[in-house]
């Protein structure tokens, strides 16, 4: 199988779900680092990464520039839409693209999508179109299990490319 584009969901999948505000009324989120190294890894596979989702806040921001994750669609309510456009942008064709979502919002975009994940704490209807659900919930190292299960799927690894991210990652 040859994905060349990996699109995620965000609340549900790289965080727990849970929103956070402080005193303020300023949003927090909780990233998982497991996940964030798996995407790193994943990328230099050569795997284009994009998030789609049906909101925005600062931290989100900070942390898909932190990744490197510049194909992103953030409050977004038509995801097959968005998934159009990133696909479009990169030359890559739906059949090409695997996308992980845990919510009725994603049901649409990853039915249409080539690979379809989920975490194990997606809702019931997403877990029956998903081609492959993790062991591990959002927020907790589902995405790095799948960015693992999609190298594999590649015919690789991503302990294989480990040592060339070490460098980029110390900088």
């Amino acid at each position: 199988m040859a994905v060349k584009l990996f699109v995620l969901d965000v609340d549900g999948v790289m965080t727990d779900g849970g929103i956070l505000y402080t005193a303020h009324g300023e949003e927090q989120k909780r990233f998982h680092a497991h996940d964030g190294l798996g995407l790193k890894l994943l990328g230099k596979l050569g795997v284009a990464l994009a998030v789609i989702s049906g909101r925005e806040s600062a931290p989100l921001v900070k942390r898909l520039d932190d990744l490197g994750i510049y194909h992103r669609r953030l409050k977004c309510g038509d995801k097959v839409s968005a998934l159009t456009d990133i696909c479009d942008e990169l030359d890559v064709s739906f059949e090409e693209t695997a996308f992980m979502g845990d919510d009725l919002i994603d049901l649409a975009v990853m039915k249409a999508c080539g690979y379809a994940l989920a975490p194990s704490n997606a809702v019931f209807a997403v877990k029956e179109v998903a081609d492959w659900i993790s062991v591990k919930e959002g927020g907790h190292g589902a995405v790095r299990e799948a960015c693992e299960h999609l190298a594999e799927k590649m015919g690789t690894s991503l302990v294989e490319v480990a040592p060339s991210v070490t460098k980029v990652l110390v900088q």
